[in-house]
């Protein structure tokens, strides 16, 4: 008769009823997540930083099978601005304003001059999901733990491209946090994963962070209201016109 009364109990993640964690297993986790989010959308709100500007987008995003990405960009009064997609290893960005699509070296020009940087969606689209890019070409180098048993840190090398990536991932959920790639003495690009909370069953960051050092450049993406696994028009990616402004980014 006391049931009512009773605390819930959390489910107790299986790595913590091990004696220990292998490398292995920490990486089978991570490929193991990938194929479990199908389908992404979302408001967002993306904050650009460089040295030439710092301003701040209303975006809504969709992200199919870590392929294929749309991104809507609306003005301070709702006006769109553009749409870049890339499907099919095809990267294109619409101009509402001319009515023009524009690909190849014009296309990169004018994500440099709006995103203040320039993403090859085939390695960064991953981050954005919350996925740590070229997992499948990663081999362990070592690991280790740091010094307050919080943190595990893997360093590993890149199989195909070389150089050296260090991810750190929380000891008590195994979620990637913090990503380097470095190539020689060069830090070519960094990660961080944060806010992490549940979307239906997926433990998904809520604030994503790509920084790019050499040229001081960096994208930060607040998602809000994040739909996972719920489906996409079968057309969304086909290089439309932006669909209506988001009304509470």
């Amino acid at each position: 008769m006391f049931a009512g009364c009773q605390p819930r109990v959390e489910p107790i993640a299986p790595h913590l009823l091990k004696d220990s964690i292998t490398t292995g297993y920490i990486l089978k986790r991570q490929k193991d997540r990938i194929g479990k989010i199908k389908n992404l959308k979302s408001f967002t709100r993306t904050t650009l930083l460089s040295q030439k500007l710092k301003q701040t987008f209303r975006q809504t995003l969709a992200i199919q099978n870590n392929q294929s990405i749309r991104v809507d960009t609306f003005g301070l009064f709702g006006q769109a601005m553009g749409v870049f997609t890339h499907h099919q290893n095809r990267t294109v960005f619409f101009d509402p304003t001319k009515g023009r699509y524009f690909s190849g070296p014009e296309m990169e020009s004018i994500m440099d001059k709006i995103l203040g940087t320039r993403l090859d969606f085939r390695e960064h689209l991953r981050i954005f999901v919350g996925h740590i890019p070229r997992l499948e070409f990663l081999k362990a180098l070592d690991s280790r733990l740091n010094s307050t048993q919080t943190q595990y840190i893997l360093r590993l090398t890149d199989i195909q491209r070389g150089g050296k990536v260090t991810i750190v991932f929380s000891a008590m959920t195994l979620l990637p946090t913090e990503m380097t790639r470095e190539l020689g003495q060069r830090s070519v690009y960094t990660v961080k994963w944060q806010e992490y909370a549940k979307v239906g069953d997926h433990d998904f960051p809520h604030l994503v962070t790509l920084s790019f050092p050499e040229k001081q450049e960096t994208i930060r993406v607040k998602y809000k209201k994040p739909v996972i696994n719920q489906g996409l028009p079968a057309n969304i990616f086909q290089f439309m016109e932006p669909v209506s402004s988001p009304q509470n980014p």
